[in-house]
């Protein structure tokens, strides 16, 4: 793919409220949320640059590796993972990671300058954030890590 054709990708992840209604939307606020009735906890967006294709696998393993303070460094894979690779022309891809319980929705555009990704998470399940496009449900997180 040529230079000319590579796109910004946009990621928008969102926690839905598990106590948002629509239909008190509907009714009071023509769909809209209110201060009283907001549809997310929190939003978090960011920009992938440069990004040739996204390429989607379900129940994928994501290799989550770092340094832990007391064990040093660490390499666990995560079954059942939603992933997302955003190729890159070097051939190196971005990763995004979701275990499968905790998305509730996700929609995908593409347009001639860019890519977007919205990614709602359900509430009702713990997870971590360990880094930006990375949200691990706490039952899918290696026990050995857990107790270090």
């Amino acid at each position: 793919m040529s230079a000319t054709m590579l796109k910004d990708c946009l990621v928008k992840c969102a926690l839905r409220n598990e106590w948002f209604s629509q239909d008190y939307a509907d009714k009071h606020h023509q769909g809209h949320e209110s201060e009283n009735n907001i549809r997310f906890e929190w939003e978090d967006e960011f920009m992938v640059r440069g990004v040739t294709h996204l390429e989607f696998l379900d129940a994928g393993t994501y290799h989550m590796c770092g340094v832990h303070p007391t064990m040093g460094e660490f390499a666990y894979p995560i079954a059942n993972m939603q992933l997302i690779y955003l190729h890159h022309p070097n051939g190196t891809p971005t990763t995004l990671a979701f275990s499968q319980d905790l998305i509730g929705s996700m929609d995908q555009e593409n347009d001639q300058e860019k890519f977007e990704l919205r990614i709602e998470l359900c509430d009702a399940e713990p997870f971590i954030n360990p880094i930006a496009g990375v949200y691990i449900a706490h039952r899918d997180i290696p026990r050995a890590l857990k107790n270090a």
